[in-house]
């Protein structure tokens, strides 16, 4: 079955819901969603499935930079409102560890510790990013000097074996990609697309980072 049990939490985080389909959801189970053939049901199934799917991509497509030792950034700018959603998945997968994700104009900050989330939505990314640097103290030419572990490795020479190793031309299919994530959902996750395996660089799989601010707080 394709409608989630929280099939309402979805359905909120889509960008044209409102409060009348909202209360008219709570007459659906998620089996009867998933089978009616009501004008509101279907309407309703096909918005989840638009926000299930965009989380879906975002969560397989975001690529996160490192800021100092206690800071993972990327790039989000949804069509949704899963902002918040994508950081906190983000987050609990890296207990201790700030999540900011955003954009030029919005960013979402969570932080996971003891199994609690604590999470704000600041302005844009940059101005969150140099907020965090600030209270980190961290040096504004290398921010990433703290990571001093990781300065004997050779990062391009990493990335082109395991590019190697995961690398199979007979698998390449673009028109199957591009079905499944449109190029609105590439913008969103800020990917650039690699149309040849030579000019694959760590940057290129790094991709741009852009855009912090506010405190963290409770949710």
């Amino acid at each position: 079955m394709r409608v989630p049990e929280d099939f309402h939490y979805y359905l909120s985080r889509h960008q044209d819901c409102n409060e009348r389909l909202l209360a008219r959801a709570g007459s659906f189970t998620p089996r009867d969603l998933e089978i009616s053939t009501d004008p509101d049901a279907m309407r309703m199934r096909k918005m989840i499935y638009a926000v299930t799917g965009e989380v879906h991509r975002m969560l397989a497509f975001i690529r996160l930079k490192p800021l100092g030792s206690q800071v993972l950034y990327g790039y989000l700018k949804p069509r949704h409102r899963i902002g918040e959603h994508v950081c906190d998945h983000f987050a609990r997968r890296t207990p201790g560890i700030i999540a900011v994700l955003g954009n030029g104009s919005e960013s979402w900050i969570s932080l996971c510790r003891e199994g609690r989330i604590m999470r704000d939505h600041g302005r844009g990314i940059a101005e969150t990013l140099e907020r965090l640097r600030s209270a980190l103290g961290l040096p504004e030419d290398d921010p990433d000097a703290d990571n001093s572990n990781m300065s004997d490795l050779n990062l391009d020479d990493l990335w082109q074996v395991y590019y190697d190793s995961q690398y199979c031309p007979e698998k390449k299919n673009l028109a199957v990609f591009h079905q499944r994530m449109p190029r609105r959902d590439q913008d969103a996750a800020g990917l650039r697309m690699v149309q040849n395996k030579k000019e694959v660089t760590l940057d290129d799989f790094l991709g741009d980072g852009r855009s912090t601010e506010h405190p963290l707080k409770d949710p």
